[in-house]
């Protein structure tokens, strides 16, 4: 990447992050100067609403890490207002493909030899395409259908001067502000999922390790990775093809209960996230498939997370307390998830855990991490000033808040604790 690239891209961060500062920080000055209270959240949704769709297109403007940081913060529910949620998760498939000129030229670089010499047959339509790469359907000489994972170019470069902008107008932004957003660990947190994410190999890896846990599952299908044909930047795995997991007409048309798809797919996430410790940590419907014999198939493992040591019972004894409503349990659970206060009082978390519960459809807990309950549990955790949140706990209820979703999709409900029995 050239000097006036980088400058460009400089000037575009800085002139966005700018307005948006002063669309929020002008008016707030102005109300204290005036002794009027400052606005709640709901009174602030239009400006909410202007600033998502602000940041939405500088992003797909820009695209590189200015889409994950998007895809990120859509998965902050905790620290971002939903009018951010709701148009930042766009990010997840609203980016435009690269040419297929561009796309031969870096298969060809990476493995020095011409295309056909790899491939029989290599689409030029991509069938997929996102932040960092694209997929193509191909075919290998000795006849294997595959997929083909391509990441763009320059990349590393982009990534690396939009980092530095991001990180430079954060360090700014806490500088003037004294109540700040915590923005840079957010954005330390992204640097480091990145890095994971440009390494195909790494990406190979963690596919792998999933394979491995549901070898004997029948319900469960994971896409083979091919180590002779992957490389840091190709990645060419076995290619799959199913049902995207919200068409429930499809499902139905093929035989398949979509009931009986709700519950498989909870297990194979209760399995990762419970039992393993290790899972698949971006489970959108572009990701999600069934087919017609009713295998679950999951992809992309760019986003895995590994969870801490005993997180898994944590949960668990979180999930139980709150359906008993035993106070002393829920605190302890709270505890061993890593939740913290910055005054030491912790029945903080006692107010959270019933504000959530109210939010139930039901009106108590009963298994399920609904939409409404997540919202209600990141609200407060907004509202809340002294509550630190681990960000294990937020992407694992992000996880499981998509899952319902999906789920009452397809008619059903994602009940974790029904899983577990189930699993």
């Amino acid at each position: 990447m050239n000097l006036a690239t980088r400058a460009r891209r400089t000037i575009k961060v800085s002139w966005t992050a700018g307005i948006i500062y002063s669309s929020y920080k002008i008016p707030s000055v102005m109300r204290q100067l005036t002794g009027r209270p400052p606005l709640k959240d709901d009174e602030l949704s239009s400006r909410h609403e202007k600033t998502a769709l602000r940041i939405l297109d500088l992003a797909l403007d820009m695209r590189g890490v200015m889409i994950k940081m998007c895809q990120a913060m859509a998965t902050r529910s905790d620290v971002f207002p939903p009018e951010f949620i709701t148009h930042l998760e766009q990010c997840h498939d609203a980016v435009p493909a690269k040419s297929f000129g561009v796309i031969r030229k870096i298969v060809e670089r990476e493995f020095g030899k011409p295309m056909d010499a790899l491939f029989s047959e290599f689409a030029e339509e991509p069938i997929a395409s996102a932040s960092l790469a694209q997929v193509h359907r191909a075919r290998l000489q000795d006849g294997r259908e595959v997929a083909v994972k391509v990441q763009y170019p320059d990349i590393e470069d982009i990534i690396r001067t939009d980092l530095a902008n991001m990180r430079r107008v954060c360090r700014v932004y806490e500088f003037f502000d004294r109540q700040p957003l915590e923005l840079l660990p957010l954005l330390t947190e992204l640097t480091e999922h990145i890095g994971y994410e440009l390494d195909f190999v790494r990406e190979a890896n963690f596919a792998g390790r999933v394979r491995d846990l549901f070898e004997s599952d029948d319900h469960v299908k994971i896409p083979e990775c091919y180590p002779e044909f992957t490389t840091q930047r190709v990645l060419v795995m076995e290619l799959i093809s199913g049902i995207k997991i919200t068409d429930i007409e499809r499902i139905k048309a093929a035989g398949l209960e979509p009931e009986d798809v709700v519950q498989d797919l909870m297990n194979v996430y209760v399995r990762m996230i419970l039992a393993a410790g290790f899972f698949q940590a971006d489970p959108h419907p572009g990701n999600l498939f069934v087919t017609e014999e009713g295998q679950i198939i999951v992809l992309d493992f760019g986003l895995s997370k590994e969870l801490p040591e005993g997180f898994g019972l944590g949960l668990f004894e979180l999930m139980f307390s709150l359906m008993t409503f035993n106070e002393q349990a829920m605190l302890r659970a709270f505890d061993e998830l890593g939740f913290r206060s910055k005054t030491g009082d912790n029945s903080t978390f006692l107010l959270i855990a019933r504000r959530m519960v109210s939010r139930s459809d039901s009106g108590s807990f009963e298994g399920e991490f609904t939409e409404q309950m997540t919202d209600e549990l990141f609200d407060a955790i907004r509202e809340d000033p002294i509550a630190e949140v681990p960000s294990d706990f937020v992407l694992v209820s992000r996880v499981f808040s998509l899952l319902s979703g999906i789920a009452h999709t397809l008619g059903g409900r994602a009940n974790v604790l029904a899983a577990m029995g189930g699993g």
